[in-house]
C-alpha cells in the first residue's frame, strides 16, 4: 500500500486570493501602519495613510488598547463588490477592497468610503487583538497562538455591531447605526418579531441572512449605550479580553449586569419594541399607501424596469433558485428568461432587448462587473465585454449604451458602440465623485444618475450628454438614488429617504416640482414608470426581504417646488494627501511565525517532543506550515513543511514514523518515512462554473530503523509517482438549500509509477463524477 495517494493530494482545495501576485506591489509605512498598494494607486495609498492614522488617534483611546505591533493594511482593486476583512491572527492585517458602494446596499451611508472602510476594519483589529491578564499573558510564552484571541470567540453579531457602531456617528450622518435603510430593517424585524439570541448568534440563512449579525449587533451596542452608557461596552471587551477559555458570553454578561446574555437580550428586545413600535405608529398615522406585492420571491429581488408595453422586467435573487432575469408579461404571467448573476443589473429598451451589467470573475484574481445582451426572444445572453468594471449602464438607442465606469474608485462615463466595438471616455470623474444607477432620457439627450459629490452626499443630477456637463436637481441631506425618465422625458421617478423612509418621488423636469408617490412603512427603491398617468412599480421591503410591488396610477401625496440648481456642476476639487516615500513590498517582514504549539505524543513506542507554526506574508502570496520534533525513543527526528504560493504551487516534505505491530500485537519495527511531494494548479474559474488543471509529483521512501531482535529487516522502498488531474465543477448552492442543488462536480485523475525510478509499476486512474 502507497503511504500517501495523489488522489489525495490533487483534490486539495483551491481558496481564493485577494490579490494578484503578477502585480507590481508597494509599501509605504506610517508609525501605526504598513499600507501595501499595487502601483498606479499611489494618491489611494497616500489618502488610506492619513486616514488609518487619524482612525487609530480616535479608536485607539475608544477601546482603550495599542497594537504592540503595525497593523498591515492591503488595498486592493481586484473586485467590484465593496468590502474589506480584518484579521488579527497570525498578526494584525486587513484587506480593503477599495471599490466604493453605488446604490443601497447598506454601505451608501458615508462622506468618505474609504473612512468608513478603515474605521470598520480598524474597529476589528483593536477589538480582536486585544488581550489582558492570563490571555496576555499566555502570548508572552506562545506568541500570537489562535486561542490567545478571546474576542475572536464572541459571536458574529457582537464583533460586527461593534465595528458598525463606531463607524456610526449620527451627527455627521454616516454609519449603519444611523441608515435609514437599517432603520427600515429593523423596523420590519420588530413587526414581524424580533430573533432570539440563540438564533443569532448562529448564521442565519432565513432573511436577513448575512445582514443579521451587523444589524442586531449595532442596535444591541446603541441600546447598552442608552441604557448603560459606552463605558460598559469598554468594561464587556475588556472583561472579555483576559478569558482564556472561548465562548463564555454568559459570565461576561453576569459579572457586568447580573444578568446573562438571554436575560440581557430580553432588555434589548424591549427596549427595540419601545423605540420601533412607536415609530411605527407615527408612520402609518397618516395612512400608508403602498403598492400591492406582485412577487413572493423576497431576499434580493432588486431592479425592476418597466417598458412601453406594461411589461416588468426584474431581477429575482430568491432563497431556492439560481438568479434569474424575469419578465411579467401584460397579463400578470411570470417567466424566468435567463440565468445571471447575483448582483446584475439591468435596462431594457424599446425592443425589449435587455441590457444586463453582472460580475464574473477575470483573470483568476479579479471579480469584475461586464456587460451582457439579452435579445428579444433569444434563450441566451450574450457577453460584450471582458474585465471592463462597467458597474451599471442603460441604452442611448438600439446600437449605443453609456456605461459607468470606476476604477481605483475613480468613475467615468464610458459611451460603447456596439456595432463597431469601439469605447470613448465622454466624462471623467475624481476620487471625491462617485456615480451610479444611470438612466437615459427616450430622446437621447440627458443621462439621469444618483451621484455622490464629498461633502454633499447622494443626489440626482442630470448629464447633458452633448455637451459632456452635470446640473444637480437636488442638493440636500437626503440620499437620493435610483432615477428613471418617464417615456415623454418630463419627469423622472426616485427613491430618497426624506423624510427618514425610503419612499418614491416624482421630481418634473420642467417645473422642477416634487411629488411624493409612496408613503411606505417599510420603503420603496428603484422605481419605474412609464407616464405620470400609468401604473408605478418599484422594489418594496417586507420581513422576508425585497419583492416587486405595483401601484396602480398613484397620486401625488405631497408636493413642493425644489430650488433650481445653478449652472452646471463641475466635479469637486481634488484632494491632496502628503506623499510618503514608497518602497518595493517585500514579504520578508511579515512572514515570520508569529506563534507555536508544543507537540507531545508519548507511547509505549514513541516519545514525540516538538512545536509547530504556520505562517504568511501580508498579500497571502505566500503561505507555509510546519512542525519540527525528535522521537526520543527511535532517535529520530521528525516533522513536516508545506509552502503554498499563491494557492496556485504547493511544495512540501514530511518525515515521520509509523509502528508496525507483528502477529502477537507486539512491537516489530519502527519503520521511518519520508515523502516529498509538488503540486501545481491552475485554475480558469467563472462564477457559474470553473475548470482546474493540476500536475502532481510525490516521492516517498519507507526504511525499517528500531526493530524487535526477531523481527527480519524490509528492504528499503520507493514510490516515485506522477500525476494529472482535470476537473470541472458547475453545481449551485442556493441560500436556503443544505447541499448543493444542481449541476455536477468532476475530476478525472490519472497517477503513474512508470514515470520515475520506482519499486513499484502500475497506473492508476480514478473518475470521480457526482451529479445533483
Amino acid at each position: 500500500m502507497r503511504p500517501i495517494s495523489l488522489f489525495l493530494l490533487l483534490l486539495l482545495p483551491l481558496s481564493a486570493n485577494a490579490v494578484d501576485p503578477a502585480l507590481n506591489w508597494l509599501t509605504i509605512q506610517t508609525e501605526h501602519f504598513e499600507i501595501h498598494f499595487a502601483q498606479g494607486n499611489e494618491q489611494l495609498a497616500y489618502k488610506s495613510a492619513a486616514i488609518a492614522e487619524r482612525v487609530h488617534s480616535k479608536l485607539s483611546p475608544r477601546l482603550n488598547w495599542q497594537p504592540a505591533t503595525k497593523t498591515h493594511l492591503v488595498l486592493s482593486d481586484e473586485s467590484d463588490q465593496p468590502n474589506g476583512y480584518a484579521i488579527a491572527f497570525p498578526y494584525n492585517r486587513s484587506v480593503l477592497l477599495i471599490a466604493p458602494p453605488d446604490t443601497t446596499n447598506s454601505l451608501e451611508d458615508f462622506n468618505d468610503w474609504l473612512e468608513l472602510l478603515i474605521t470598520h476594519e480598524y474597529t476589528h483589529i483593536l477589538h480582536l487583538d486585544k488581550a489582558t491578564g492570563a490571555a496576555n499573558d499566555l502570548r508572552n510564552l506562545f506568541g500570537r497562538h489562535f486561542l490567545l484571541f478571546p474576542n475572536m470567540f464572541q459571536p458574529g453579531w457582537f464583533i460586527e455591531g461593534l465595528a458598525s457602531y463606531h463607524e456610526t456617528s449620527s451627527a455627521s450622518g454616516i454609519g449603519r447605526g444611523q441608515s435609514t435603510l437599517f432603520d427600515m430593517m429593523m423596523r420590519m424585524e420588530v413587526a414581524g418579531g424580533v430573533k432570539p439570541i440563540d438564533q443569532v448568534n448562529l448564521p442565519i440563512r432565513s432573511w436577513p441572512m448575512g445582514t443579521a449579525k451587523y444589524l442586531y449587533g449595532v442596535y444591541f451596542f446603541e441600546f447598552l449605550s442608552e441604557q448603560y452608557g459606552d463605558i460598559y461596552i469598554n468594561l464587556m471587551i475588556t472583561n472579555y479580553s483576559n478569558h482564556i477559555i472561548p465562548f463564555m458570553i454568559n459570565s461576561n454578561a453576569e459579572q457586568l449586569f447580573n444578568k446573562d446574555m438571554t436575560q440581557l437580550w430580553a432588555d434589548f428586545d424591549a427596549w427595540l419594541q419601545k423605540k420601533y413600535l412607536q415609530q411605527i405608529q407615527q408612520i402609518e398615522q397618516p395612512g400608508v399607501v403602498a403598492g400591492q406585492r406582485i412577487t413572493q420571491d423576497g431576499y434580493f429581488t432588486s431592479e425592476s424596469v418597466t417598458a412601453a408595453d406594461g411589461r416588468v422586467y426584474y431581477v429575482k435573487h430568491g432563497a431556492f433558485d439560481h438568479s434569474q432575469l424575469m419578465l411579467i408579461d401584460q397579463q400578470g404571467v411570470q417567466h424566468a428568461l435567463a440565468n445571471v448573476h447575483f448582483g446584475a443589473r439591468i435596462a431594457v429598451n424599446d425592443q425589449n432587448d435587455i441590457l444586463i451589467a453582472q460580475p464574473e470573475i477575470c483573470n483568476v484574481y479579479y471579480l469584475y462587473y461586464d456587460l451582457f445582451i439579452l435579445k428579444s426572444g433569444a434563450a441566451n445572453t450574450n457577453r460584450i465585454t471582458h474585465c471592463a468594471r462597467y458597474r451599471s449602464a442603460s441604452w442611448l438607442d438600439h446600437n449605443t449604451v453609456i456605461a459607468v465606469h470606476i476604477e481605483k474608485s475613480i468613475s467615468s462615463l464610458v459611451l460603447l458602440d456596439l456595432v463597431s466595438n469601439q469605447s470613448r471616455v465622454i466624462w471623467h470623474g475624481d476620487a471625491n465623485t462617485i456615480i451610479g444607477q444611470p438612466d437615459i432620457s427616450a430622446d437621447g439627450t440627458l443621462l439621469a444618475a444618483s451621484v455622490f459629490r464629498k461633502g454633499h452626499g447622494w443626489n440626482i443630477e442630470l448629464f447633458d450628454i452633448a455637451a459632456g456637463t452635470w446640473r444637480k436637481l437636488m442638493d440636500d441631506p437626503a440620499i437620493d438614488m435610483h432615477p428613471h425618465f418617464l417615456l415623454d422625458g418630463s419627469a423622472l421617478v426616485f427613491s430618497s429617504e426624506r423624510n427618514n423612509v425610503y419612499n418614491i418621488y416624482r421630481y418634473d423636469l420642467h417645473s422642477a416640482e416634487i411629488s411624493q408617490l409612496t408613503h411606505e412603512l417599510s420603503g420603496a427603491f428603484h422605481p419605474a414608470q412609464v407616464s405620470a398617468n400609468s401604473d408605478l412599480y418599484y422594489t418594496g421591503y417586507s420581513a422576508q426581504g425585497t419583492d416587486i410591488y405595483q401601484l396602480t396610477k398613484p397620486q401625488p401625496l405631497t408636493t413642493e417646488i425644489l430650488p433650481m440648481i445653478s449652472t452646471d456642476t463641475e466635479i469637486n476639487a481634488s484632494e491632496f494627501y502628503p506623499e510618503i516615500a514608497s518602497t518595493a513590498y517585500s514579504p520578508w517582514g511579515s512572514l515570520a511565525p508569529r506563534w507555536w504549539q508544543p507537540i507531545l505524543q508519548i507511547t509505549e513506542d514513541q516519545a514525540e517532543y516538538g512545536f509547530t507554526s504556520t505562517g504568511n506574508d501580508a498579500l497571502g502570496i505566500h503561505n507555509y506550515a510546519f512542525s519540527f520534533a525528535w522521537d526520543a525513543e527511535n532517535k529520530w527526528p521528525i516533522g513536516s513543511l508545506v509552502y503554498d504560493w499563491s494557492n496556485s504551487f504547493y511544495i512540501g516534505a514530511q518525515r515521520a514514523t509509523s509502528i508496525v505491530l507483528d502477529s502477537n500485537n507486539n512491537f516489530a519495527v519502527a519503520r521511518h518515512e519520508d515523502d516529498a511531494f509538488a503540486i501545481f494548479n491552475y485554475p480558469y474559474t467563472q462564477l457559474d462554473a470553473a475548470w482546474s488543471f493540476s500536475l502532481a509529483a510525490i516521492s516517498s521512501s519507507s526504511s525499517d530503523g528500531r526493530r524487535n531482535p526477531v523481527t527480519t529487516p524490509r528492504p528499503d522502498i520507493t514510490d516515485q509517482l506522477f500525476g494529472m488531474a482535470v476537473g470541472f465543477a458547475n453545481s449551485d448552492q442556493y441560500f436556503r438549500s443544505v447541499s448543493a442543488n444542481t449541476g455536477r462536480n468532476v475530476k478525472l485523475i490519472a497517477e503513474s509509477s512508470e514515470v520515475f525510478t520506482s519499486d513499484y509499476s502500475g497506473e492508476v486512474y480514478t473518475l470521480d463524477w457526482r451529479e445533483y
